[in-house]
């Protein structure tokens, strides 16, 4: 126990350095390192409330790894892929020659052997962590998904940490929305030029460097969540929200497809985040449902006693939330708020 809060306190003092995607992949895979030995790591956040991944960190792996696995995983024959864990509640899984068609994608690239575990906190699922190894290495055994499960905790306060290490600002330049058009068999059928500034400026890890891999890791499950919202409109909105620490800025990646029954293309839209940033928000800063309900009318413009009334509460209690919302944003006022969610 005394070991998994030293190593949450390190990881939380290296997650609020400001450090690059890569530079916190690296800094995670040594620290997983310690307790379980790995030849590459890909660990993807979602925030709870949405199937649709965050942010993430890679560690000597290539994209077409996850790219392929994603692929199999929504075409129905990768059923233990770490989106479809999460959703089932799997905690751990070993890929090894029990599951064929991972396996072989394994080793297709170099792997032998690959830990899936879901990151699982008290609100929910946070993410998945995928360690892998190379090929005539040891493979990876349920006592290895035992250890590393009881890194959970300090990951998820570590991924807390990184988001809300800037303070909530709006940024310093605007950019207008760009468009990227994925088809139906999941591939990236143009790019507007918009799209391709917004590519440059968000600081994605170097493994996706080029507009390419990119756009892929931007646009494909966003695209597939907007498929899914056209036949079924009560599964989550086709919206994914990157934080500003790791993208930059606070942006929001919206899919709507191009046909009435999401069979199609699919046109995934990249701008800077607004009003979508609440649920994120509530997430990753630990917002309550009250300081969310008194940020919800802060773009009104209408004073404290006004919310209050509202809300059926006292002005006292409506700035001590306001009092909260600037602790945990990093704002200096409500000015800043409201320029924020407003972009």
């Amino acid at each position: 126990m005394k070991d998994t809060h030293r190593l949450e306190r390190g990881l939380c003092a290296v997650a609020g350095e400001g450090l690059t995607s890569d530079e916190m992949g690296e800094a995670v895979s040594r620290a997983i390192g310690v307790l379980v030995a790995h030849d590459a790591l890909h660990l993807c956040w979602r925030h709870p409330g949405t199937d649709l991944p965050s942010f993430g960190f890679w560690h000597r792996l290539t994209p077409k790894v996850d790219w392929t696995q994603l692929i199999a995983f929504y075409s129905g024959r990768e059923s233990a892929h770490p989106a479809g864990q999460a959703r089932r509640g799997v905690p751990g899984h070993v890929v090894d020659a029990r599951d064929p068609l991972a396996h072989r994608i394994l080793l297709d690239n170099g792997f032998g052997s690959e830990l899936r575990l879901v990151l699982r906190g008290a609100k929910g699922v946070w993410g998945t962590l995928a360690l892998f190894r190379e090929q005539g290495g040891r493979p990876f055994a349920p006592d290895d998904v035992d250890r590393v499960a009881r890194l959970v905790p300090p990951l998820v306060a570590a991924s807390r940490t990184y988001v809300r290490a800037p303070s909530l600002r709006p940024p310093d330049r605007d950019l207008p929305p760009g468009v990227i058009v994925v088809g139906a068999d999941h591939a990236v059928r143009g790019i507007t030029p918009e799209a391709h500034a917004w590519l440059r400026e968000i600081r994605l890890p170097g493994s996706l460097a080029g507009p390419e891999w990119a756009a892929k890791a931007l646009s494909c499950e966003v695209a597939i969540a907007g498929r899914r919202f056209a036949r079924d409109p009560a599964s989550p909105r086709p919206v994914a929200c990157l934080p500003s620490a790791y993208a930059g800025r606070w942006v929001s990646v919206h899919g709507q497809p191009l046909d009435a029954d999401g069979r199609g293309d699919v046109a995934v839209v990249v701008r800077s985040a607004g009003t979508e940033l609440l649920p994120a928000l509530a997430s990753w800063y630990e917002i309550t449902g009250r300081e969310r309900a008194v940020l919800g009318h802060l773009p009104d413009g209408i004073p404290a006693k006004q919310i209050a009334r509202r809300l059926d509460v006292s002005v006292h209690t409506v700035n001590e939330h306001l009092k909260a919302l600037y602790r945990k944003t990093g704002c200096t006022g409500r000015e800043e708020i409201v320029a924020a969610l407003s972009r």
